[in-house]
C-alpha cells in the first residue's frame, strides 16, 4: 500500500524517536577505545552505523507488516462517526438495530441463565441455612425440655431430701429423749 500522509506522519514520528534516542548516546562511553582510535571519530562512526542499522531494521520490519496499511484501519475505527442514525446499505437489507438484535437477545438469554443460576445456588444456600437453623432450634428446645424435666426431678429430690432431714432430726430428737430417760 502506497504510503498516506497519514501513515508517512506515524514513521516520521518513529524516525524522529530514533534520531534522538541516538544523538541521546554521549560520548563518555567512548574514553576506553581512546587509545584505539581518535576519541571524536570513532565516537561519531558508531553514531552513524547505529543509526544506519536502526533505520534499516525499522523500514524493514515497517513494509513487512504492512504498518501503514494496520495504521489507516486505525485511524479509521479511532475517527468519530459522523451522521451514525443514517440507514447505510446491508447486504441483509436491515437496519443496524434489525441485524443486532438477535445478537442482543442471544446475549441477554445467557445473562438470564446465569442469573437462574445464581439464584437457584442462593437458593440451595438458602434451604441449607434454614435446615441448619431448624436443627438448632430443635436441639435447643430439646435442651430446655430436657432442662425443665431435670429441675422438676431436682425439686422433686430436694423436696424428698429434705423430708428424710426431717425424719432424721425427729428420730435424732426422739433417740435423744429416750436416752435422757
Amino acid at each position: 500500500m502506497a504510503e498516506t500522509p497519514d501513515s508517512s506522519k506515524y514513521k516520521q514520528q518513529f524516525l524522529k524517536k530514533y534520531n534522538e534516542l541516538v544523538e541521546s548516546i554521549n560520548s563518555k562511553h567512548f574514553e576506553e577505545y581512546q587509545r584505539i582510535a581518535p576519541k571524536h571519530r570513532a565516537f561519531e562512526i558508531f553514531k552513524a552505523g547505529l543509526l544506519e542499522n536502526i533505520l534499516s531494521y525499522f523500514n524493514s520490519i515497517w513494509d513487512s507488516t504492512s504498518t501503514d496499511e494496520h495504521l489507516n484501519i486505525l485511524d479509521l475505527l479511532k475517527a468519530d462517526p459522523k451522521n451514525d442514525s443514517e440507514k447505510k446499505w446491508r447486504p441483509t437489507g436491515k437496519s443496524a438495530e434489525e441485524q443486532v438484535r438477535p445478537l442482543v437477545i442471544n446475549k441477554l438469554k445467557w445473562q438470564i441463565k446465569m442469573y437462574e443460576r445464581q439464584i437457584q445456588f442462593h437458593k440451595q444456600q438458602l434451604e441449607r441455612a434454614v435446615s441448619q437453623v431448624e436443627l438448632g432450634r430443635k436441639k435447643w428446645a430439646d435442651f430446655v425440655e430436657t432442662r425443665e424435666s431435670l429441675k422438676v426431678a431436682l425439686t422433686g429430690e430436694l423436696q424428698d431430701f429434705k423430708n428424710i432431714e426431717c425424719q432424721i432430726i425427729a428420730l435424732d430428737e426422739t433417740i435423744i429423749d429416750d436416752l435422757q430417760r
